[in-house]
């Protein structure tokens, strides 16, 4: 298992919120490509790994008393908060959001979900255990797109505290691929750039699309379930924003 130091103290038992991110298809692609191909492209997801768990630094004080901190082992990633302050929550949910958009970027295919409740860390002996770490890695395995699914956990402290958040266009409810069905879901919006006038959804799609130059046949669904919740996300941004106090935004 492979982590990042800390230097500030964390509770060992608090409420945290939990990310379960996974690199869709790693098994075809250690079998497709070589050995140093795999190296460089974990080297890659530790850069942004680096990148998240330092976030913070770069928010000009806005985060003083927050903090992230991943663990990554084989393809998968777990990120948590260091509490559950609202201040913890958005950089939560923007350093997970930075990390999914940023291996996007870079071509490498993420999927996974977010949960909240009581964890157990202990950094020295690798010590992490908590019900929210089973309920985002079992939600995790059900996603059927490019996407970060929020567990009924994280949906409500979000509805509890959204008039609090800090975070912006950051979640949304909507129809969500999973292998069960299409289901409503609160979902992390990491193809929204908050912090810029438009989303240039033309080139996120073309982005996805270029994904099938790596796969045939059924997992292309992917890709599919990916561009059907961004139109429909484009589709909904374009209608007048709803009353003051709809949960949707």
């Amino acid at each position: 298992m492979k982590e990042k130091a800390k230097t500030t103290n964390w509770l060992p038992t608090d409420k945290r919120f939990v990310a379960f991110i996974d690199v869709l298809g790693f098994r075809d692609l250690v079998m497709r490509n070589s050995h140093s191909h795999i190296y460089d492209l974990l080297s890659e997801i530790s850069k942004l790994r680096s990148l998240i768990d330092n976030w913070k630094d770069r928010s000009d004080g806005r985060y003083a008393n927050a903090e992230l901190y991943t663990v990554s082992f084989s393809d998968s990633i777990v990120v948590f908060s260091k509490s559950n302050t609202v201040e913890d929550f958005d950089l939560f949910t923007f350093g997970v959001k930075r990390l999914f958009s940023g291996a996007i970027d870079k071509s490498i295919p993420l999927k996974g979900a977010l949960a909240y409740g009581e964890v157990s860390l202990n950094k020295s002996s690798q010590i992490y255990f908590g019900q929210p770490i089973i309920d985002a890695y079992l939600l995790e395995e059900e996603v059927n797109y490019f996407g970060i699914v929020a567990h009924n956990s994280i949906e409500k402290f979000y509805k509890d505290h959204l008039e609090q958040s800090l975070s912006g266009l950051i979640l949304d409810e909507y129809k969500t691929p999973l292998k069960c069905g299409t289901i409503s879901h609160f979902n992390l919006l990491w193809f929204i750039e908050t912090d810029q006038p438009l989303t240039d959804f033309d080139k996120l799609r073309r982005k996805i699309k270029n994904f099938q130059n790596n796969v045939s046949g059924s997992p292309r669904r992917y890709i599919d379930h990916t561009i059907e919740v961004i139109n429909n996300v484009e589709n909904r941004l374009t209608v007048p924003p709803p009353p003051r106090g709809h949960t949707n935004f």
